[in-house]
């Protein structure tokens, strides 16, 4: 496995570059919206989200967040669109990979004089990242394994309902015992957008109806499938000479794993000053409580660190699930601490950043303490005052 130091060292000069260098033309709408005209800007124009500013805020939706919407004739895109981070001129690649990877995003806005002059959308941070020959690092290390894959005869409301509740934008199609297709929550809005009639009016949609057709041959065939040994440059290269959003990894016949534009941008994670590498992916610097975040995940780790010596590195990663019921975000954060001999890995969520870190530090001494009864750890952890873990 490639390290995160070794990557970090490496794509310093993506990282350090101002986005200014990458702008192009966001896709934009007003507040006063409805559901029905957001969809059809998106379809239109080809984009995975659109954006707006409401006086000093930014305000964003993207293509699986409106496949939840009923009422798309009537309803007013105000009240389910969230508040994001933006970017100015002089950020750099790095804080825009951070609001990508914080948010779920395909694509981050640039604000001057409370006005959207352009995004830094996650393919282009890719095509720089291919420039950095990659050949050196598996794509094994960031897929995603074993994906949910669905049945061509499975109804398009069966492909809604999973990109919903699970929070992904690609599903693999089984045809004929073979993966022959991908569907993404954009072929989805495609076929509940509005279509237009004489007066302006807007033919009636019934969305039950329109989502009971079976999957079929609807999706890309133009998706990678290439083998889990494949390098991320080759990864790279391929997604981006088929204009795929995701490409398949294969092992023995079967679909092992996916990756994302969204998976690429994220090794360009934020290191911390520690004794030991630490890593830290989604975390924007506007957070309120970003340094109490970095602190307590490097105290997690200088604490451990005294009972597992052999603690090479950490790495967090963030994720924000917006919540359009309480109107704030919910927060799934993963934790990886590598070992030359095994990876442990912990998962939390949470309303509050600060409180999951201490429930992860609960989590790493309760976990390591349970290890160590068969190795050397087991006298150790017990010399170690719980509440310093935190």
């Amino acid at each position: 496995m490639t390290t995160p130091q070794i990557i970090h060292a490496h794509l310093k000069p993506v990282r350090d570059l101002k986005v200014d260098k990458i702008l192009r033309k966001a896709t934009t709408i007003d507040v006063s919206y409805t559901v029905s005209k957001t969809i059809a800007a998106l379809v239109n124009s080809n984009s995975y989200e659109v954006f707006c500013m409401d006086d000093k805020d930014v305000l964003t939706i993207s293509a699986r967040e409106l496949l939840g919407t009923k009422d798309i004739e009537n309803m007013k895109i105000k009240p389910i669109l969230r508040k994001i981070q933006s970017l100015t001129r002089n950020d750099t690649v790095e804080k825009a990979s951070a609001i990508l990877s914080h948010y779920r995003m395909r694509s981050v806005p640039v604000v001057e004089d409370c006005k959207i002059i352009g995004i830094v959308d996650v393919k282009d941070i890719v095509e720089l990242l291919h420039k950095q020959n990659l050949k050196w690092m598996p794509a094994n290390d960031i897929l995603t394994a074993d994906p949910i894959i669905i049945k061509s005869t499975d109804s398009l409301a069966t492909a809604r309902k999973i990109m919903i509740t699970k929070k992904i934008d690609h599903l693999p199609v089984l045809q004929a015992n073979k993966v022959s297709h991908v569907l993404t929550s954009m072929h989805l809005l495609q076929v509940i957008k509005p279509t237009e009639r004489l007066g302006n009016k807007l033919r009636g949609l019934d969305l039950h109806k329109e989502y009971q057709s079976a999957i079929g041959n609807m999706g890309s065939t133009r998706i990678p499938n290439l083998d889990t040994h494949a390098s991320l440059d080759t990864v790279i290269e391929s997604m981006l000479k088929n204009d795929a959003s995701c490409c398949l990894l294969t092992l023995w016949g079967n679909v092992h794993g996916i990756i994302t534009y969204k998976d690429i941008v994220n090794i360009l994670e934020s290191k911390i000053a520690s004794d030991v590498p630490l890593f830290i992916v989604g975390l924007p610097e506007d957070y309120a409580s970003a340094k109490v975040v970095k602190e307590k995940f490097d105290k997690i780790i200088r604490n451990l660190i005294k009972v597992f010596p052999d603690v090479e590195q950490a790495k967090a990663s963030i994720k924000a699930i917006h919540n359009q019921t309480k109107n704030k975000p919910h927060y799934e954060v993963l934790v990886r601490i590598f070992s030359p001999y095994r990876t442990f890995n912990y998962a939390e969520m949470g309303w509050d950043l600060s409180k999951i870190f201490d429930a992860l530090g609960s989590k790493v001494a309760r976990n390591l303490a349970q290890h160590g009864k068969k190795d050397r750890l087991k006298t150790s952890i017990r010399k170690v005052n719980k509440k310093d873990i935190f």
